[in-house]
């Protein structure tokens, strides 16, 4: 079970910088998706110290928006980033991030998946691609125009991360296990 824990931490941590660098590395179509407009996910994670959840804080737009795009979602906290605001809530085993910017203005939204929860077509897509790899995990990000899947994935010797837009993958890293 650790090393269930371990791996998992592993899966978000990577996400994480994955879509912080994809924010550096912006231009256009979906293998190179412009993410100039997203917030520096690196930043955001956690908040800000000594945020007291407190709802008052944050800008009206983005409640009314998250009221308006979750009306089944009561439980989720807020917080502050140094780009705006997030909304966090796990409902049915995935772990969700909703982004907005100052201004109250949705960016992105970020579903965090074990195997089990990824779409089967993109599980398909991956399996057929890497027959011999096992799926850890992965991540949905959506902002305005795009539509990515951040998938990790494994095998005796490696550890690889995997991107899907609009039919492309893509290999963005690849570790050595050991």
């Amino acid at each position: 079970m650790k090393n269930a824990i371990k791996i998992f931490t592993v899966i978000v941590v990577t996400v994480v910088l994955l879509t912080y660098n994809a924010a550096a590395q912006s231009s256009v179509g979906c293998s190179t998706a412009n993410y100039a407009s997203m917030p520096s996910i690196i930043s955001n994670v956690g908040g800000l110290p000594g945020n007291d959840n407190s709802i008052s804080d944050i800008h009206p737009r983005a409640i009314n928006d998250f009221q308006k795009s979750f009306k089944h979602i009561s439980n989720e906290k807020w917080s502050k980033s140094n780009d705006g605001y997030f909304a966090s809530f796990s409902l049915d085993s995935v772990q969700t991030r909703v982004d907005y910017n100052r201004k109250g203005r949705w960016l992105e939204t970020i579903r965090y998946y074990r195997e089990k929860k990824l779409p089967d077509d993109v599980k398909n897509f991956v399996k057929n691609v890497y027959r011999h790899y096992d799926i850890i995990g992965g991540a949905e990000i959506s902002s305005y125009k795009t539509l990515v899947y951040v998938v990790h994935i494994r095998d005796e010797a490696h550890i690889k991360v995997i991107s899907i837009c609009d039919g492309e993958m893509q290999e963005i890293q690849n570790y050595t296990r050991g």
